[in-house]
C-alpha cells in the first residue's frame, strides 16, 4: 500500500465523516419543530416523487432554466457511474477501470453527458450574470458549484483522455480518444504526471464538494426529494388547526423557529432559492417588500442561529441568548408589514419546484401577532369586532338575508322551511349590493331550472375565512362551531356558494370540525345545469369575455372549466385568456383578509390584474368571486376604463342569455 494509496483512502474517510457530522446536525436542527404526521398513502407520495423529482414537472415550467436542470439532473446519474467506478479503483486499486465493450459504453456515454452537463453550466451562468434574470441571486455561492461542476466534468475527461493515452487499446470514447491523441504527443512521462493531476484535482473537488454541500444552497440535492415525498396531500385551502384546549400553551401561531413543524423546517433546507415563489408574488409584483423566497431563506438561517440556543438549558443561556430565543420572529427577523402583504394565493406554493409550503407559515406568524402579541392592523380589528358582535366583517345585522329569500320567493330555513339545495349567501352577496346582483341572477338560475333551493336566513353567519387567514384562529373557531351546529340540524343534501372563499371554508375546513356536507360552487352547478339542458342559453350576446381565475376557486380547488364552459355555451361569446391564467392567474388582491386593508405600498394589485384584462381587448371581464368582482369593478375604474369595459360575474352573463327578460 503506497503514501499515496493510504492519503486517499484517509481524505475519502475524512470527508464522508464530515459529511455526515454535518447531515446529522441539520437532522437534529429539524427535529426541533413541532411533532407532524405525514405518513401513509406511500403509492401516492412516490407518484409526487416521481412526477416532481424524476419527470422534473414544476421545473420545466421555464423552459429555459428547466432544459438546464434537466440536462445537470440526469447528468449526475451517469456522471455518478464514473465517479464509482473512479473512487473504486483508488481505494481498491486491483478492481481496475472497465474495459472492452462495458468500458467503451460507459466512456461514451460519459462523453455525451459530459458535453450536456458543460452545456447546462454555460447555460446556468448566462442566466444568472449575463441575463440578470431579476429572481436569481448573483452570489458566490452559485457561482462555485458552477465552477466545482465543470471542474468535476473536465477533470474526469482528462483522466479518460490520459488512460486512453496510456493504454490505447482499453476502450473507446469520442471525446476521451480525441484527447489521448493530442497527449500521447506528449510522452508517456507526461501522460502519468497528467494523470496523476487529474485524478488529485478529481479527487480534492469531489470531496470538498460533497463537504460544502450541506453549507450551501445545494443542500436541497439531497432534501428535495424528502420534502416532495412528506408534501401535504390535505386540501390545498385547509390550514393546519389550533388546538385551544391545551392549557399547557403559553402562545399561539408561530413565534420562534421551534413553534414550526419538523416539515416546515425541512421546507427550509429544500429551498432551492430560484425566486419562482417571489416572481409570481403578486404582493411582490406590485412592488410590495415581501418575499416568500426570503421568508423561507431567513427562517433556515434562524434556525441555524437559535437553533443551538434552544438545545440548551435557560439555565445556561446567557442574557443575551436568552433574549435572542425570546425575540419573536414577526417584528424580529421578518418584518411584520411583509406578512400583513400576503394575499394567501398559493402562486408561491404553486411556482415551487420542492412544494414547500410558504403560506401556513405566513398565516402561522400572523396568528402568533394576533392571539399573542395583539398586533394587527387597525383594520384587521374593526372586522374582527364586527364578526364577534354581529357574525360578520360589515357589522350588520342578519335580517338582509331573509329579506333575500322572500324577495326571491325562496325558503329560509331560519323559519322553518327545508329545501334540497341550500345556498349559502355569504357576506358579500347579504351586504354588498353589487355581489347581491350576482346571488340574484344565480337563484333565478336556479328556479327556472326547478331546483328546490332555500338559505339559512337568519342562522348564517360568515364562515371565518378572513379571521382565520388574518390571523385570529380563535375567532374562525367560534364562527366555524356555531355555523357548524347550525347546518348539522339542517342536514342540507348539497350546500351551494357563490364565493370561492366560502366554498374552500366549508369544503376543506369545515369538515376538521365535524361539518361533513357536500359543497358546490355556483360555477360546477350552474355548469351541471346547462350540460344537462336544464338551462338553456338562447339569446345572442356579442361579447368579447376574459375570465379571471378566482385563486381560491382555481388554485387551490381545482375548479377551471366549469365556469369557462358556461361562458362558452353563450351564443355569441368569444373568450381570450389573459397572459396569467388557470394556476398561474393573478390574485385580484382580496384574499388573505386583504379585502379589508388598505395597500399603502407600491401599486394596488387589483389595478394591476385590471391593465392585464383590459388588454386583451375584452368588453366584459368575468368573474366567479365576489371578492374578485369588486377588486377588478375598482381596478378598471382607476385606469378609467368603466365605459368600456364591464366586470361581471360569469353567471349573470348566463342570465342574460337564458333569462334576457328578467335579467334585464
Amino acid at each position: 500500500m503506497t503514501v499515496n494509496h493510504i492519503f486517499f483512502i484517509a481524505l475519502v474517510a475524512l470527508a464522508l465523516l464530515w459529511f455526515g457530522l454535518l447531515v446529522q446536525e441539520k437532522l437534529e436542527l429539524v427535529h426541533l419543530g413541532q411533532p407532524e404526521s405525514r405518513g401513509g398513502q406511500a403509492s401516492k407520495r412516490w407518484a409526487g416523487v416521481g412526477k416532481e423529482v424524476f419527470g422534473q414537472h414544476r421545473v420545466l415550467n421555464d423552459r429555459f432554466s428547466g432544459t438546464m436542470h434537466v440536462l445537470m439532473f440526469y447528468g449526475f446519474f451517469v456522471v455518478s457511474v464514473e465517479t464509482a467506478i473512479f473512487f473504486l479503483d483508488g481505494l481498491f486499486p486491483g478492481v481496475g477501470s472497465p474495459g472492452g465493450v462495458t468500458g467503451t459504453v460507459i466512456d461514451t456515454a460519459f462523453d455525451i453527458v459530459a458535453v450536456l452537463v458543460l452545456i447546462a453550466v454555460v447555460m446556468a451562468a448566462y442566466k444568472r450574470y449575463v441575463a440578470n434574470t431579476p429572481r436569481l441571486v448573483r452570489n458566490w455561492d452559485a457561482g462555485l458549484v458552477l465552477i466545482l461542476i465543470a471542474l468535476i466534468i473536465l477533470a474526469q475527461l482528462s483522466i479518460e483522455g490520459f488512460q486512453l493515452a496510456l493504454a490505447p487499446h482499453g476502450s473507446y470514447a469520442p471525446l476521451g480518444s480525441e484527447l489521448a491523441g493530442w497527449f500521447r504527443q506528449f510522452g508517456a512521462g507526461a501522460d502519468h504526471t497528467g494523470l496523476t493531476i487529474s485524478i488529485w484535482v478529481n479527487a480534492l473537488v469531489l470531496l470538498g464538494f460533497l463537504v460544502y454541500l450541506p453549507y450551501s444552497k445545494h443542500f436541497h440535492l439531497l432534501v428535495a426529494p424528502f420534502n416532495i415525498y412528506y408534501r401535504n396531500l390535505e386540501p390545498k385551502g385547509r390550514l393546519p388547526a389550533l388546538n385551544f384546549e391545551d392549557e399547557t400553551a403559553e402562545s399561539f401561531g408561530i413565534g420562534q423557529v421551534n413553534d414550526l413543524t419538523w416539515k416546515d423546517l425541512l421546507d427550509t433546507y429544500a429551498c432551492v432559492q430560484c425566486g419562482r415563489c417571489t416572481e409570481q408574488c403578486p404582493a411582490n409584483q406590485t412592488g410590495k417588500h415581501l418575499s416568500p423566497k426570503s421568508i423561507i431563506v431567513t427562517l433556515r438561517q434562524q434556525l441555524e442561529e437559535v437553533g443551538p440556543l434552544l438545545e440548551k438549558s435557560v439555565a445556561s443561556r446567557t442574557a443575551e441568548e436568552q433574549e435572542r430565543v425570546e425575540l419573536p420572529l414577526a417584528g424580529g427577523a421578518i418584518l411584520q408589514d411583509d406578512l400583513w402583504a400576503c394575499t394567501t394565493c398559493g402562486a408561491c406554493v404553486q411556482a415551487c419546484p420542492v412544494l414547500d409550503e410558504h403560506v401556513v407559515k405566513i398565516v402561522g406568524m400572523r396568528q402568533h401577532m394576533v392571539l399573542t402579541q395583539g398586533e394587527m392592523p387597525a383594520e384587521a380589528q374593526n372586522v374582527f369586532r364586527n364578526m364577534e358582535t354581529q357574525g360578520n366583517p360589515w357589522g350588520l345585522g342578519p335580517d338582509p338575508r331573509q329579506e333575500f329569500a322572500q324577495a326571491m320567493g325562496i325558503k329560509d330555513v331560519s323559519r322553518g322551511d327545508n329545501p334540497k339545495v341550500l345556498y349559502w349567501m355569504g357576506c358579500a352577496a347579504t351586504y354588498d349590493d353589487r355581489a347581491r346582483k350576482v346571488a340574484e341572477a344565480t337563484v333565478r338560475l336556479l328556479k327556472e331550472a326547478g331546483v328546490d333551493v332555500g338559505v339559512l336566513g337568519a342562522l348564517e353567519k360568515c364562515t371565518g375565512d378572513s379571521a382565520r387567514r388574518l390571523g385570529n384562529e380563535y375567532l374562525f373557531q367560534s364562527l366555524a362551531t356555531e355555523n357548524i351546529e347550525n347546518l348539522n340540524a339542517v342536514s342540507p343534501e348539497i350546500i351551494l356558494t357563490t364565493c370561492p372563499h366560502c366554498f374552500n371554508t366549508i369544503k376543506n375546513e369545515y369538515p376538521e370540525f365535524g361539518g361533513h356536507y357536500e359543497v358546490k360552487h355556483h360555477a360546477e352547478y350552474l355548469s351541471d345545469l346547462v350540460s344537462e339542458g336544464k338551462l338553456v342559453p338562447q339569446t345572442h350576446l356579442e361579447e368579447t369575455l376574459t375570465y379571471h381565475d378566482s385563486c381560491y376557486l382555481g388554485r387551490y380547488n381545482g375548479i377551471f372549466d366549469a365556469p369557462r364552459d358556461v361562458l362558452k355555451s353563450v351564443p355569441g361569446v368569444e373568450l381570450v385568456e389573459m397572459d396569467r391564467s388557470r394556476e398561474q392567474s393573478f390574485c385580484c388582491g382580496a384574499g388573505g383578509g386583504r379585502m379589508w386593508l388598505e395597500e399603502k405600498e407600491g401599486q394596488r394589485i387589483n389595478q394591476n390584474r385590471a391593465q392585464e384584462a383590459v388588454s386583451t381587448g375584452a368588453t366584459t371581464v368575468a368573474t366567479a368571486c365576489p371578492f374578485c368582482l369588486t377588486m377588478l369593478k375598482d381596478g378598471v375604474q382607476s385606469l378609467g376604463e368603466e365605459d368600456g369595459v364591464k366586470v361581471r360575474d360569469f353567471s349573470e352573463i348566463l342570465a342574460d342569455a337564458v333569462l334576457p327578460v328578467i335579467s334585464s
